[in-house]
């Protein structure tokens, strides 16, 4: 990396990570509880991330296993009496499990199957949970008076506070997780993978072991923020789980930077913020359309301009802008020697 862009990336994440500490307190509750959710879909975006940009594979159903994560939490908490904090690590693990069978079920179909499995079971989800009504709740969920994310009564904190902040330092565990997972050993198998599988496979890679482990790995994430998710907002419905929402969720990961961290946040505000502006401009009754329609035109144009993602293509020109200065010694001393060389031979 170049020098100056060394410290430039921890610098950035302590400043965004010290200005998330602040905001809950100057901020609104109504207004916190929009960012909250933020947080934990950023948490699945950058799940998505690992899964996408890191290993190379799609999933337009990771709305589903958000949605898994989510009912099996609240579940947890509303009907066993959970506390929320092992409900969330259960929601993860279940999803962790449902990875690993959506991944070898689509590793035994071969090809480009598993991204048609994912379409088809982000199409069921909806539906298996109206039809598991004493269970789910069916059409009209499942309500809990309000979100077990309690702040003990020594700190002084209101609700909608103390969930930003524990969705906020789980974002930061889960995002330098990842990275140090991506930086590693199975990270470089992961890229291999992405790379070439025959090539990887030939290097002694086990491919389909590295792709269920990403699945797997990502498919854990995503379950943990739909967990957050869910208990922040107190309730869980189908409707929150169509597959728009898995569309969604994609277009955040490949518009926002799927091999970038911090795209996962900038997607995970273009999912919140995106239908709020749409309905500001043509309304509540016709905003879930223009969003859809939003999301296809930005990610067309995305794909088009910003093959990286915005914050990836923003840190590749930054790259760039810095990059020629540190360069120039050794291209300059390069030809001074064949200079040397030519005055040599005369």
């Amino acid at each position: 990396m170049n020098t100056r862009l060394r410290w430039a990336v921890p610098i950035g994440w302590a400043a965004a990570l010290v200005t998330g500490v602040v905001v809950p307190f100057v901020v609104s509750d109504y207004d916190l509880l929009d960012l909250t959710r933020m947080l934990a879909i950023a948490i699945a975006v950058a799940g998505l991330n690992l899964l996408l940009g890191h290993s190379g594979q799609i999933s337009v159903g990771h709305g589903a296993v958000f949605g898994l994560g989510g009912y099996a939490a609240i579940i947890l908490v509303a009907t066993y009496g959970w506390p929320w904090w092992c409900a969330v690590l259960v929601g993860g693990a279940v999803c962790l499990v449902f990875g690993l069978l959506l991944g070898v079920l689509g590793l035994t179909m071969g090809g480009a199957n598993l991204g048609l499995l994912t379409i088809a079971v982000a199409a069921i989800f909806p539906l298996l949970l109206i039809r598991l009504k004493p269970i789910t709740g069916g059409t009209f969920g499942i309500f809990m008076a309000r979100s077990p994310i309690e702040p003990p009564a020594w700190s002084g904190l209101t609700e909608a506070q103390f969930g930003f902040l524990v969705c906020l330092v789980a974002l930061a565990l889960i995002l330098l997780v990842l990275r140090n997972l991506v930086t590693g050993r199975l990270g470089r198998a992961f890229a291999a993978v992405r790379t070439s599988a025959l090539l990887a496979a030939a290097n002694g890679v086990n491919v389909n072991r590295t792709k269920l482990v990403a699945f797997a790995v990502s498919a854990a994430v995503a379950g943990m923020g739909g967990a957050f998710y869910a208990l922040i907002a107190a309730i869980a419905v189908p409707d929150s789980y169509l597959v728009s929402f898995s569309i969604a969720l994609l277009a955040a990961s490949v518009v926002g930077g799927s091999r970038t961290w911090a795209g996962a946040l900038v997607g995970a505000a273009i999912v919140i913020y995106l239908p709020k502006f749409a309905e500001s401009i043509v309304g509540a009754e016709s905003a879930g359309n223009w969003s859809q329609l939003v999301y296809a035109c930005g990610l067309i144009l995305t794909l088009i301009i910003a093959p990286s993602g915005l914050v990836g293509d923003l840190s590749r020109l930054a790259h760039r802008a810095t990059g020629p200065r540190g360069d120039a010694p050794p291209v300059r001393a390069a030809r001074t020697g064949r200079a040397d060389d030519a005055a040599l031979n005369k």
